[in-house]
């Protein structure tokens, strides 16, 4: 009797310190997820072994007494999922698991071949590519590393994956650190599309990345994350094209270090605990371009050596926006709001930092627009609209920088290199919003750009990141700005006539050099919309401007060529 009463005390005891455990289970190839199991077997002396199943919803209770549990989700036909050491002190609501219905396949050793979808690849040792050999991995399929392990290409990887299928390198741990697993190493090439690379790559002194390439690459329309050290590293590879990507929460975006060319385009890189984009070293063909790089605790791009051309980026709330060590890369039609500084040049007195800086907006930063941290500064500033720095708009510029002196043709106030320092009037500035740092059609950063800049639809390029209505670096211009007057012959060395519509007239025109230097300016009595201008024998073969004015607003602006 002493004997049952002491079990059902121990009993009691138990369930008078239990939690409701609530979850939900899926299967990745139906649309009803009942009769999982779920099984919490007991690891601490205070556990109690308890089962459920799921619902037809996927979802399970369960009432366990607080304690230590290994939980396992089975079913028939589906890989078992397992959480390890789950410490139950509480209600608690787990994390969503889907069971996968592929086959499990373990690999190790040389590989090549085709990955087929339906399968799981378990990694249990290293893996390589053989030289001469190609290795395929349809869409869907999930490689898992079962230790610190890498996957080396000497040959030829393809994994091509869809929108809704990724190709998945990851950890086979059920609770993934940032160093599960090692890397993939490309030696030979690598063509990667929709793929997700993560967990991988533990901390160290190279720099060396969760995906590290030192011959060429194409990574498009994928996911790099979760990782020690960098997200992909370059070492002396080939050619080199990351576009289209999102790449997260690792030490550093990129670590560039390579006499090759590298093609930066059209990524997101964001939440790195160092830098963005570090380039020490590539080819000053390389491209670094139309990127969206934010929450990088240092700075969002550092340019270490040689001269890149760094342009229509957006780089926001990270510690320096674009930093300059050595050379003189040109920084242009940037996007650079709300960092700590907007650019800044490094201090050292064996190399000199002495970058163009031209046609960026740089506001809203909290310290300097442009800071130097010793005794060197940019080599040109110029068309760039600065505003409401913290700090001001910087501590070690050219002459006259920041001096109001002239009007540039939209006639607001600019200094001697027509730089101006008024409002850029965004559509936005909350990331995600489709008109995310898009420019107003009021904003005076329209048509103020460096005219020597070409843009496709035939006008002045703007300041910053964003052309109105369009992305200069394709041309694909999806709500063009209006072009009103029609001006011809185009080029011309006699007469240039300007034609409006009917209801659209004009009573000035101003001609401009490259350089923005007033050459000529016509004012009516009567304002028109027709008006024919002689060219006079005394200018030069090349190109020039006109803006058309209608009082003190400008209705059209463009370019003309004297032959």
């Amino acid at each position: 009797m002493k004997k049952i009463l002491l079990s059902l005390f121990i009993l009691i005891s138990a369930y008078s310190f239990a939690a409701d455990i609530n979850g939900k289970v899926f299967l990745d190839n139906v649309v009803t997820f009942e009769n999982c199991t779920i099984t919490f077997t007991p690891v601490s002396p205070s556990a109690v072994f308890s089962q459920t199943t799921s619902l037809s919803n996927g979802t399970f209770t369960a009432n366990v007494a607080n304690g230590v549990y290994n939980i396992k989700y089975e079913k028939n036909g589906y890989q078992t999922y397992e959480l390890l050491n789950y410490f139950i002190n509480g209600n608690a609501t787990l994390n969503d698991i889907t069971l996968s219905s592929n086959n499990l396949v373990l690999v190790n050793g040389n590989v090549s071949g085709l990955w087929t979808k339906g399968n799981t690849y378990r990694v249990t040792g290293n893996i390589i590519v053989p030289a001469g050999q190609t290795l395929t991995i349809e869409e869907g399929v999930d490689v898992k590393f079962d230790g610190y392990y890498s996957l080396t290409v000497n040959g030829t990887l393809l994994a091509n994956g869809t929108a809704d299928k990724y190709i998945r390198f990851t950890s086979n741990s059920t609770s993934p650190s940032k160093k599960d697993w090692n890397q993939i190493v490309v030696n030979g090439i690598s063509k990667m599309d929709y793929c997700i690379i993560e967990y991988g790559k533990a901390k160290n002194d190279d720099n060396i990345g969760i995906l590290n390439i030192t011959g060429n690459l194409t990574l498009t329309n994928s996911i790099v994350r979760n990782s020690e050290q960098s997200a992909i590293s370059i070492r002396n590879a080939g050619n080199i094209v990351v576009e289209k990507n999102k790449i997260y929460n690792c030490a550093y975006g990129f670590s560039i270090y390579t006499t090759g060319k590298v093609i930066i385009q059209n990524n997101e890189i964001y939440n790195h605990i160092w830098i963005g984009i570090n380039i020490y070293q590539a080819s000053t063909l390389s491209i670094f371009k139309d990127n969206i790089i934010h929450d990088c605790t240092y700075q969002g791009i550092q340019s270490i050596e040689f001269n890149y051309k760094i342009e229509r980026n957006i780089i926001f709330n990270t510690g320096t926006a674009i930093f300059v060590t050595y050379g003189q890369p040109t920084i242009i039609n940037n996007t650079l709001i709300y960092n700590q500084h907007g650019i800044g040049l490094y201090d050292n007195p064996s190399i000199i930092p002495n970058p163009i800086i031209n046609s960026n907006i740089i506001s809203n930063n909290s310290n300097y627009a442009i800071y130097s941290s010793g005794t060197y500064k940019p080599q040109l500033v110029s068309y760039n609209l600065i505003y409401n720095n913290g700090s001001g708009i910087g501590n070690l510029l050219p002459v006259g920088v920041g001096t109001i002196i002239t009007t540039n043709k939209n006639n607001t106030p600019a200094d001697a290199y027509y730089n101006i320092f008024v409002d850029p009037q965004f559509e936005s500035t909350v990331l995600g919003n489709n008109n995310f740092c898009d420019l107003r059609s009021d904003s005076p950063a329209v048509d103020a750009g460096d005219p020597s800049i070409v843009i496709l639809n035939g006008t002045i390029a703007d300041i910053g990141a964003k052309e109105l209505g369009g992305n200069l670096s394709t041309g694909d211009f999806t709500n063009p700005k209006s072009i009103t007057v029609k001006v011809f012959p185009n080029p011309t060395s006699d007469y240039l006539s300007f034609e409006t519509n009917q209801n659209l007239t004009f009573d000035s025109i101003k001609f401009f050099d490259i350089n923005g230097k007033t050459i000529d300016q016509v004012k009516l009595s009567n304002s028109t919309s027709a008006y024919q201008w002689k060219v006079s024998d005394h200018l030069t073969k090349g190109v020039y401007l006109y803006t058309i004015m209608n009082g003190s607003t400008s209705i059209s602006s463009g370019k003309f060529i004297k032959k």
